[in-house]
C-alpha cells in the first residue's frame, strides 16, 4: 500500500514541466537581445547622422569664431588707418595756417619768396599725405587687410587704388617741381648780377634734377600700371620694370649730387689751405663724396641686374 504523504506521479511529471519552464524563461533574460539586420542599420545611419550633425555644429562655431576674429582684425587696422587720417588732416590744417601766415609776412615785407616757396612744398605734400592715407583707410575697409602698394596689386571691387595713389602723388610732386624750376630761376639770376657764385646753382640744380626724376618715374609708374591692368605685362615683368625706374631714377638724382659734392670738397679745400677751414671738415666733405659715389655704384649694379633679369625673361 502506498504511502499517503509519498508524491505520485502525475505531480513529479508536473513540478518537472514548471522547473524545465522557469529555467528557460531565466535564461532567455539573460541572453542579449538578437538585433534583425534592418535594426542594426537604422542605429548605423543613426549614429553617423549624430556625427555628421555634429560636426556641421563644430564647423559652424569655429567659422563664426574665425569670421569674428577676422572682424576684429579688420576693424582694428582700420581703426589705426583711421587715425592716421585724423592725424594727416590736422597736419594739413596746420600747414595751411602756416602758409596763410607767410603769404601775409610776403606781402607785408616781413619774409622771404624762399620761406613762401617751402611753405607751398609743405602744403602739397600736407595735402597728398592725406589723399594716401584716406586711400589706404578706405582699401582697408574694403578688403580688411593691409593695403598693397605693388603695381601689380589687384584691383578691389573694380576700384585701381594704386592708380589713384600715383595719381595723387604726380599731383603733389607738380608743386614741388614749380618751385624748384622757381628756384633755379632765381640762383641763375643771382649769378648774373654778381651776388652769387656757380655753388649756388648748382645746389639748385641738384634739387631741380631730384623732382625732376621723381616727376618721371612717377608717370613710368602710371604708365607700367596701366600696362599691367590691360593684361599687356605680367606681375613679374611689371616689378622688374619698376625696380628698373627706381635704378634709373636713382642714378640720374645722383649725378648732379656727386657734381655738387666735388665742387663743395674743392670749395672746403681751399679754405683748408688759407687757413680758413678745419681738417675734419675737409674730411667730411670728402666722405659725402665717397659716400654718394658708392651710391652711384650700387645704383648702377641694381640696373644691370634687373636689365639681365628682365633680358632673360624676354627671351622666354
Amino acid at each position: 500500500m502506498r504511502d499517503k504523504h509519498e508524491p505520485h506521479d502525475a505531480f513529479i511529471d508536473r513540478l518537472e514541466s514548471q522547473i524545465a519552464s522557469e529555467v528557460r524563461r531565466r535564461q532567455r533574460q539573460i541572453e542579449p537581445p538578437r538585433w534583425p539586420m534592418r535594426s542594426r542599420l537604422k542605429l548605423a545611419v543613426a549614429a553617423v547622422g549624430l556625427a555628421l550633425v555634429s560636426m556641421g555644429v563644430g564647423g559652424a562655431v569655429v567659422a563664426a569664431a574665425y569670421q569674428a576674429q577676422t572682424n576684429e582684425q579688420r576693424d582694428l587696422l582700420a581703426a589705426n588707418y583711421n587715425l592716421s587720417v585724423g592725424v594727416a588732416k590736422s597736419r594739413l590744417a596746420l600747414v595751411t595756417e602756416q602758409l596763410q601766415t607767410i603769404q601775409r609776412k610776403v606781402a607785408a615785407g616781413m619774409a622771404s619768396n624762399d620761406e613762401l616757396l617751402d611753405a607751398r612744398v609743405k602744403f602739397a605734400e600736407a595735402e597728398w599725405s592725406l589723399k594716401l592715407m584716406q586711400s589706404f583707410f578706405e582699401e582697408v575697409r574694403a578688403t580688411g587687410r593691409e593695403p598693397l602698394t605693388g603695381l601689380s596689386s589687384p584691383l578691389v571691387s573694380g576700384r585701381d587704388f594704386v592708380t589713384e595713389r600715383l595719381s595723387a602723388a604726380v599731383e603733389g610732386t607738380k608743386v614741388a617741381l614749380d618751385v624748384e624750376m622757381k628756384r633755379m630761376r632765381d640762383a641763375q639770376t643771382k649769378v648774373e648780377i654778381g651776388v652769387a657764385d656757380r655753388y649756388t646753382t648748382a645746389v639748385a640744380q641738384a634739387s631741380l634734377v631730384e623732382v625732376q626724376v621723381r616727376m618721371e618715374t612717377l608717370q613710368q609708374k602710371l604708365s607700367l600700371r596701366q600696362k599691367f591692368v590691360k593684361g599687356e605685362m605680367d606681375a613679374v615683368q611689371t616689378e622688374l620694370r619698376v625696380l628698373e625706374a627706381d635704378a634709373e631714377g636713382r642714378i640720374k638724382a645722383l649725378k648732379p649730387k656727386i657734381d655738387l659734392a666735388h665742387l663743395q670738397m674743392d670749395q672746403t679745400a681751399n679754405r683748408f689751405r688759407v687757413g680758413n677751414a678745419q681738417s675734419v671738415e675737409l674730411a667730411e666733405a670728402r666722405l659725402k663724396l665717397q659716400q654718394l659715389e658708392a651710391d652711384l655704384a650700387k645704383a648702377q649694379l641694381d640696373l644691370e641686374v634687373v636689365r639681365r633679369r628682365l633680358s632673360g625673361k624676354d627671351d622666354k
